[in-house]
Formats: C-alpha cells, sequence, structure tokens
C-alpha cells in the first residue's frame, strides 16, 4: 500500500521578530565566566529599529517547510494557540503546502514568540523567547498508531520533561515499517545516554551538531572531542546514519561502512544562522529519499540548503525548492 506521506515532521512552531539595532553596548563581564558577555541599552530608553523582519520559526515547522519546499508530501505535529499568531503560522503552512490535519490548537496558551535583538558586524544577539504552546504538544497515541508515511521527523521538543518522554514513547511504539530520524534539542540531551539508548536502535538518522555529539557521548563517561571516535561510538548506539555537523567546517556523516565529509560552502554575505541546523537535517533526509540513499548526493543538497538558509534573515526565508536544487 502507498504511504499518505512521504514524512511527518513533530516539533514546535514560533513567529521570530528579527530586530537589528546599533544602539546596543556589548559589555565584557569578566567576573561571571558563564556570562562573559552582555549586551546592554540604556535605562529608559526609547530604542527605535528601521530594520526588523517578522519571520517564523521552531524545529518542526522549519523541517516540514523546508521537507514540501523538495515537492516531498509533507505533514507536521504542532501545537499552537488559538491567537492570531497561530492564524499566522497556519496560514503559512498551508500556502507552504504542509498538510495541517496533526495541528492542534490550544485557547488558553499563547503560541510560541521570540523577539530577537542583533547587534554590530557579527550579528551578535539575544533571544526573548516564550515557547508558549509548544510546551503543550501532545501527541495522540492511536493517531501515531496509524500514521501513513514513509518518514517521521523528530525535531527539538519542548515543555515538562514527563511529556517530552511520553511522546517520545508513543512515537517509537508504532510498530509500523516507518524510518525515523531525529534531531533531539538541548532538553532531551540533557537526559543523556540512559534515555536515548533503547530508542536508537530504531533510528535511522540520528543528527546532531558536534558539541551535543560530546556532551551526549560524555554521559557515558567517555570524554573526547575526536569527531572519528564521536561518529563511532554513537554509531555503535545502534542508529544506521549518523550525521554530526560542525558550524563553518562542514558535515561529517557515518554510516558503519564509510565515514564521509563535506566542507560547508564559503560565505561572505552570512546574515544569520537561525534555522540552518533544521535546514541541513531536513535536506540530507529529503535527499535519502529523493535520490535513493545516496549519501554523497544528500550530504551535498543538505551543504547547499544550509547555505542558503543563513544568506537570509529567518529560518524559512532562503529555502531553495526543487527546481532550485536542479540548477545547482
Amino acid at each position: 500500500m502507498l504511504k499518505k506521506f512521504d514524512v511527518i515532521t513533530i516539533g514546535g512552531a514560533t513567529q521570530d521578530i528579527m530586530y537589528y539595532t546599533d544602539e546596543a553596548e556589548i559589555i565584557k563581564n569578566k567576573a561571571n565566566i558563564l556570562k562573559q558577555k552582555l549586551m546592554a541599552f540604556e535605562y529608559g530608553a526609547k530604542i527605535i529599529s528601521n530594520d526588523v523582519h517578522i519571520t517564523f520559526g521552531g524545529g518542526g515547522m522549519n523541517t516540514a517547510i523546508s521537507f514540501a519546499n523538495l515537492s516531498l508530501k509533507t505533514a507536521t505535529f504542532l501545537n499552537l494557540g488559538r491567537d492570531w499568531i497561530g492564524e499566522l503560522i497556519l496560514k503559512e503552512i498551508k500556502a507552504k503546502k504542509v498538510k495541517t490535519k496533526y495541528i492542534t490548537q490550544n485557547k488558553n496558551t499563547y503560541s510560541g514568540f521570540s523577539f530577537i535583538i542583533n547587534h554590530g558586524d557579527q550579528n551578535e544577539h539575544v533571544i526573548l523567547g516564550h515557547r508558549g504552546a509548544n510546551t503543550e504538544l501532545k501527541l495522540n497515541k492511536n493517531q501515531i498508531a496509524k500514521l501513513s508515511t514513509k518518514w517521521i521527523y523528530i525535531a527539538s521538543l519542548s515543555g515538562k520533561n514527563n511529556l517530552i518522554k511520553e511522546n517520545i514513547k508513543n512515537i517509537f511504539k508504532n510498530k509500523k515499517r516507518i524510518k525515523i530520524a531525529w534531531n533531539p534539542g538541548s532538553t532531551q540531551l540533557k537526559y543523556g545516554y540512559k534515555f536515548f539508548q533503547k530508542y536508537l536502535p530504531q533510528v535511522e538518522v540520528f543528527n546532531l551538531n558536534k558539541d551535543e555529539a560530546i556532551e551526549l557521548v560524555l554521559s557515558t563517561g567517555f570524554k573526547t572531542t575526536n569527531i572519528n571516535k564521536l561518529l563511532e561510538t554513537i554509531y555503535s548506539w545502534g542508529p544506521r546514519i549518523v550525521v554530526i555537523t560542525d558550524g563553518h567546517r562542514g558535515a561529517h556523516i557515518y554510516n558503519g561502512e564509510k565515514k564521509y565529509f563535506r566542507k560547508a560552502l564559503p560565505n561572505t554575505k552570512n546574515m544569520n544562522t537561525t534555522g540552518a541546523g533544521d535546514a541541513f537535517g531536513s535536506s540530507f533526509v529529503a535527499g535519502l529519499i529523493m535520490y535513493k540513499y545516496d549519501i554523497e548526493k544528500s550530504l551535498k543538497l543538505a551543504t547547499y540548503q544550509s547555505n542558503a538558509v543563513i544568506k537570509k534573515i529567518g529560518a524559512q526565508v532562503g529555502l531553495l525548492n526543487k527546481n532550485q536544487i536542479k540548477k545547482l
């Protein structure tokens, strides 16, 4: 039987206000190693900006739109507030041809949003965030059991620990032959290896950045920053493909037979790195679907897609569609 969807994403959605200003001061704070730099404004001042961008974010929404942009049949599990922000997010998702049947709305909770203050040539920034309805995403286990999709892509989840753990448990209870890609957020990574070990043998693609990989491996007591050891250790836990991204240096892939590496593209117009990780992870999985598991081609696609995103302001604005990818 043909699957209804190519991929269903699970995660969060936010409206992001990107606010650029030259009126901030960056203060070095030698007194606190955990807060070495502070961004400050004159107390009581009115700060005016002529460079403001209203965009969207959140791992569940970012990855869903990335997949749909590449002409894959896509749906997403999100939880929004029944408010004007939620309605804007829904309108955007529908416009990108992502199916909304698994999106819920809570009337007593605000939708997630963030106000991001950017300053200077390097776009040093502070994020004032409210996760809102994202923290109340609750997956219906009966709904999960009936999913008709080739892939599930788990992005960062937020909320109370017991709810996050219950949601993940329900995803992995699904006995259908659905491939799972997982890009865990900071909350899940704090659970450490003992939490992940029971799920990783069911994971097709496990995607982390280098710092996250170091942290997760360290939770077993093994301290290393060597990329090959990180790849091999995480692969030994059960996932079929391990992806470790390393910022502007590039990305590493290991499938148990061969290690792959691709440098990041040179970029002189680096506007904003928001959403680059979601673009990379979702595009790599999209490549596996589109190019019949050609890892090198999928890695190339992910590299081009994430590079396109950081040239634009916002996590979704720079995403390339299938025709643009073909030209590249």
